[in-house]
């Protein structure tokens, strides 16, 4: 029966209906699906050469996916001289959302439009991204996977990774890494004859153990034999018909083939459900391309046309385009494609509404029949027709034309679309491809051209955003020659020295940056653009911060403030106000707001999503550095949620981590750390890994955990690659520890370690608590006061400021200043006002000098520390008080019954007298509620002990720590 749309009559192809000789390989597959609907996803290959079977492999996994109620997303590479980037992900993301089912859930938000690079329907949603890096666009495919998996799992399918874009294959390599946690399975296919980078990635994560890599060799002689029997359907076959496909040496596409080709030549003969050799000549091809020339040598002049057409637009084609190209009518070109799928040339898809070359082989031969006069004739043809037929030349086009294009050898035409495709590969973040196309349109460009013009300008800002310095610099050289001195060409010059002077930024190779950035203004200048000149000094000011020269910074950024509010450059405007915002950040905080606020007000105002984020991210930073504030640093970071700006995200929740630390209750610290270090591990940025490590350390450290304190910290400083603040936060969190076990001839070596790196230039960095810490600890011994708090200088950091008073307060009450070293008291505890464990630990080391010196009330500061920390379990400080009680010859309190009745293994990961009551409750099953009850507590602090119980046990959700806490306590659970 025929198809209504096609035309096209059903036929009985010679093909084999089952998979005959991979029991491994199905074995490892299903293997493979039944880990990922159990949440253990992985990236697994099939690997070989042409027409071994890798296709029809990933379509037996798919029929088993869809048995078990998996999701089945499918994909495909096509070949082409620059394929198009993201092309087999876009195929396989967009087919929820042909069967109007894309997903729409709250933790795909911060992703859609970063996705929109892949899904027609979210690309409106895109916008100035903050971040358009492959990383990101892996861990947004993730979670779209993840999303559409549902609980019953998925499998995604990419075929032919032999020919995709260099982004698909790192978007690949991040899901190989980061899918074991997820419920779904990808399956890439890739050819083994030639070196490819998804074939090399393939070798590598096999290496590694992350990935699985089926080879799939050639079948022997018992599976070919079973593989003729079942194409003929008989089970009785003379040898002479099996013999037959001995030619295809083991390969299951070539045995199909050779036995289709011997059917249409009449050489086997179907009589009554017995084959046997026809009169028809003998079927022994040399090559595949020969089997493939004898089935187009029966099928007439007509449909010889047709193919020919259809194979030099790909291996899937839009047979509605092949009439105009051949001149043939569309009843010519059915019958043609008719006969075609009958000789199995060709084949329907999509319910016989579209047609593809049954193999990239059989293509490959329609095309290899073709004399280069012909196939550049009939490049031109086609090329015509889709420029005709697609105005504009959307998606695929664009890239089809251009090959079209060299094909036909209209270099012209072939670098300008090679520029579009450069250009669109640019705007979807796709910097290696971008790169690798407009490279090959420098190369297509006659010398001569204008067009080469745009090619260089294009790449050159292709390879900055990549920061490849050194091509930067060499197409850089090229372009310059080639705009000559010309006065009108100026702002291009400019535009090229700015460039340079910003990759060189980018580098941090600050001499290198001036001499561009010198003629960069020149060449404004000399255009009389205030724009170009703007944007200079504003660059300018970003390497004087480099070179640690804030005033030079804050002299070039207000200069560039000014221009850009009188020409109306608003990102310029932003730039230069968070540059400024620096500059003032480590010595005014208010002068530093006031810029940031700035910043926002104008980023709003002309909705730019980018600077907006960062200047409320700005903001955030001075409210912690001025109180330990919250609010402003989590509105940033619902706004760079929104905005997809994860990397943005990863710091944000350092900085939260940071905010959390200065409160009495820092176990919150943990799993904000711990949230921020897994997405910078995920997202590769390894700096921002380090501080959130740095401050899970932190967090241990506050706990006396110190042997998990140093395992972080060392994990921390492998990644931090030597960076200063890094260094420092690690050497403060070891200061921190030792403190807090009353150590204090172990903290003292490593805060004068970061005092000496807190004395150093720093840029746009506060000190953090270090100066406050260090004077405090010198003034209490007399022998090392001197100085030290006038070396402190005067920090922003509310905590090392409040710090400051203390000891300033400390050497006036030595001296018998007492009025004076009261205020001094007051201001400190005003400041930290909130922050009780700061203000008594301060309190309690003002105490050892107030008791030596004879000022102030160190007993009642002594009283109030001791109960908060009895309480608290930091039982080292407790008895540190008790002590200095006993030598200010006051009574001592008795030893509540508390923190030492917890039992070792318990204290030592720092759980309290109470925690130990609610681990009790627990074990016996107790709810939230019922605990509150028993213990006289609201349920919101029963829920932030069980919060901080959770983290400490290092175990996720209820049941695993109920388990952990009858184990803990040796008592049974409850029903």
């Amino acid at each position: 029966m025929a198809d209504p749309r096609t035309g096209t009559a059903a036929t009985a192809p010679v093909l084999c209906a089952r998979v005959i000789g991979r029991d491994r390989e199905l074995g490892a597959l299903r293997a493979a699906l039944d880990e990922a609907r159990a949440g253990r996803g992985s990236v697994v290959f099939l690997a070989g050469e042409a027409g071994i079977g890798k296709s029809r492999l990933a379509h037996e996994a798919a029929t088993v996916a869809r048995s078990r109620g998996m999701v089945l997303l499918r994909g495909r590479a096509v070949q082409a001289a620059s394929p198009v980037a993201y092309r087999p992900l876009a195929e396989a993301l967009c087919s929820p959302g042909r069967a109007g089912e894309l997903p729409d859930t709250p933790e795909l938000a911060p992703f859609r439009a970063v996705l929109g690079r892949l899904i027609p329907e979210w690309r409106e949603e895109r916008g100035g991204s903050l971040d358009d890096s492959v990383v990101l666009l892996g861990e947004a495919v993730l979670r779209f996977l993840r999303a559409v998996a549902g609980g019953d799992g998925g499998l995604m399918i990419l075929e032919d990774l032999h020919w995709a874009d260099p982004e698909t294959v790192q978007v690949v390599e991040y899901l190989a890494d980061n899918l074991r946690s997820e419920p779904v399975l990808c399956v890439g296919t890739l050819r083994v004859e030639d070196k490819t980078p998804a074939l090399d990635l393939a070798r590598t994560l096999q290496s590694r153990r992350v990935s699985e890599v089926l080879d799939l060799s050639r079948l022997g002689e018992p599976a070919v034999a079973e593989m003729v029997r079942d194409c003929l359907g008989c089970t009785d076959l003379p040898n002479e018909i099996v013999g037959l496909a001995s030619r295809a040496e083991g390969v299951p596409f070539l045995v199909e083939e050779i036995l289709a080709t011997s059917v249409a030549a009449g050489a086997l003969v179907d009589e009554g459900g017995a084959w046997v050799v026809g009169t028809g000549a003998p079927v022994v091809p040399l090559t595949f391309a020969d089997s493939v020339r004898r089935r187009l040598g029966t099928l007439g002049d007509n449909a010889r046309s047709v193919l020919a057409a259809a194979a030099v637009l790909g291996r899937r084609f839009d047979w509605a385009l092949i009439s105009p190209i051949t001149g043939l009518g569309e009843p010519e070109v059915l019958a043609a494609l008719r006969a075609a799928v009958d000789a199995q040339v060709v084949a329907t898809e999509d319910d016989g509404a579209a047609f593809r070359f049954r193999h990239a082989l059989t293509r490959d031969a329609v095309l290899g029949d073709l004399l280069p006069p012909e196939r550049a004739a009939l490049s031109a043809r086609v090329l015509d027709v889709i420029e005709a037929e697609h105005p504009g030349l959307p998606g695929e086009w664009c890239e089809l034309a251009a090959e079209m294009a060299e094909t036909a050898g209209r270099r012209e035409d072939a670098a300008l679309l090679l520029l579009e495709a450069g250009r669109r590969a640019l705007g979807r973040g796709a910097l290696v491809t971008a790169e690798t196309t407009l490279d090959r349109a420098r190369r297509r460009a006659p010398v001569d051209s204008a067009t080469i013009l745009d090619i260089e300008e294009c790449l050159n800002e292709v390879l900055s955003l990549a920061g490849k310095r050194d091509r930067v610099v060499e197409v850089a050289g090229s372009l310059l020659a080639r705009l000559g001195g010309a006065p009108e060409l100026a702002p291009r010059r400019a535009e090229v020295q700015l460039r340079l002077a910003r990759a060189a930024v980018a580098a941090t190779r600050w001499s290198d940056a001036h001499q561009p950035l010198n003629a960069a203004r020149a060449y404004a200048e000399e255009a009389g653009d205030e724009g170009l000149t703007a944007r200079a000094d504003a660059l300018g000011a970003h390497l004087a911060m480099g070179e640690q020269h804030p005033e030079n910074a804050s002299r070039l950024a207000r200069t560039a403030l000014d221009t850009a509010e009188r020409v109306d450059l608003p990102e310029v405007a932003c730039e230069a106000l968070e540059i400024i915002g620096r500059c003032e950040r480590p010595v005014d905080l208010d002068a530093a707001e006031a810029a940031f606020a700035r910043a926002h007000t104008v980023a709003d105002e002309h909705g730019l999503t980018v600077w907006r984020v960062r200047a409320l991210h700005e903001l955030g930073t001075i409210d912690l550095l001025r109180r330990g504030g919250l609010e402003r640093l989590e509105e940033a970071r619902k706004l760079a949620v929104s905005a997809g700006a994860l990397a943005t995200v990863a710091v944000l929740d350092v900085q939260i981590a940071a905010a959390h630390m200065v409160r009495d209750d820092v176990e919150p610290v943990l799993s904000i750390a711990r949230r921020s270090a897994d997405l910078a591990r995920r997202l590769h940025l390894d700096l921002t890994y380090a501080a959130a490590r740095a401050f899970e350390a932190a967090a241990h450290a506050r706990a006396r955990r110190r042997s998990a304190m140093e395992e972080c910290i060392a994990d921390a400083l492998v990644h931090a690659g030597g960076d200063p603040s890094i260094v420092m936060a690690t050497i403060v969190q070891r200061v921190i520890c030792a403190l807090v076990e009353e150590d204090r001839s172990r903290a003292i070596p490593d805060l004068d370690e970061a005092m000496r790196l807190a004395r150093e230039p720093r840029g746009d960095q506060a000190s953090g608590p270090t100066p406050g810490l260090w004077a405090l600890t010198r003034v209490i011994d007399p022998a090392t006061e001197a100085a030290a708090v006038e070396e402190a200088g005067e920090p922003v950091h509310f905590w090392a400021w409040a710090y400051l008073r203390y000891a300033e307060a400390v050497v006036l009450g030595r001296a018998g200043r007492e009025d004076e070293a009261a205020t001094m008291m007051d201001s400190g505890d005003e400041r930290l006002a909130g922050f009780e464990w700061l203000r008594l630990y301060g309190r309690r080391l003002v105490a050892e000098a107030a008791i030596e010196d004879g000022w102030g009330a160190p007993e009642a500061w002594l009283r109030e520390a001791l109960a908060f920390f009895s309480e608290r379990g930091d039982d080292a400080i407790a008895s540190a008080c008790r002590s200095l009680l006993r030598r200010a010859g006051a009574s001592v309190p008795r030893q509540r019954t508390g923190v030492g009745d917890v039992p070792g293994p318990l204290r030592a990961l720092g759980v309290t007298a109470r925690e130990l009551e609610v681990i009790r409750l627990l074990a016996d099953g107790m709810s939230n509620k019922d605990i509150a009850a028993r213990l006289y507590l609201s349920p919101r602090t029963v829920e932030r002990h069980v919060s901080n119980l959770t983290a400490k046990a290092g175990v996720e959700g209820r049941s695993p720590l109920v388990a952990w806490a009858a184990r803990s306590t040796g008592e049974s659970r409850t029903a």
